[in-house]
């Protein structure tokens, strides 16, 4: 069983979020350079089209890499199975976020897919940073004489 320290969360957290957001910049530059223009509708009018902003991007992916940090700091600290649990949550955001970009109203097909890529990209980053950098190193000592027959 793997355990998780709120000390080492604390950095990896924000490390994860920063990795992600340096990733979907550097899909969306790009993605950009082979002429992708990613027009979505950004009015409450879905039928006029505009260039998506760099921005739009980073936001979303600060605001969802705090907010998992943050929840799965709660997790370390209120559940006996931390990482299922945060798995599970996960991987449903990622399948719910897909609706967002795959049922824009009138964007192209491949813009749809792209944005998908993003979410993925972001997704996987974010979830293996805060998984990985938040374990507890275990040192070899203790981990040998755990493995002991009494």
């Amino acid at each position: 069983m793997r355990q998780f320290s709120l000390r080492r969360l604390f950095w990896a957290g924000p490390l994860a979020t920063i990795l992600a957001i340096v990733a979907v910049l550097v899909y969306y530059y790009i993605t950009k350079a082979f002429g992708e223009n990613y027009r979505i509708p950004l009015t409450s009018d879905a039928t006029l089209l505009h260039p998506m902003p760099p921005a739009m991007p980073l936001l979303a992916v600060l605001i969802v890499g705090l907010l998992a940090s943050l929840f799965f700091g709660l997790l370390v600290r209120f559940s006996s199975a931390p990482a299922i649990v945060f798995l599970s949550v996960a991987v449903a955001a990622l399948v719910l976020s897909f609706g967002g970009s795959l049922y824009l109203p009138v964007s192209a097909l491949h813009t749809k897919i792209l944005l998908a890529g993003m979410n993925i990209l972001a997704g996987v980053i974010l979830v293996g940073g805060i998984l990985l950098g938040s374990q507890k190193r275990v040192t070899p000592s203790a981990a040998s004489s755990r493995n002991l027959a009494p």
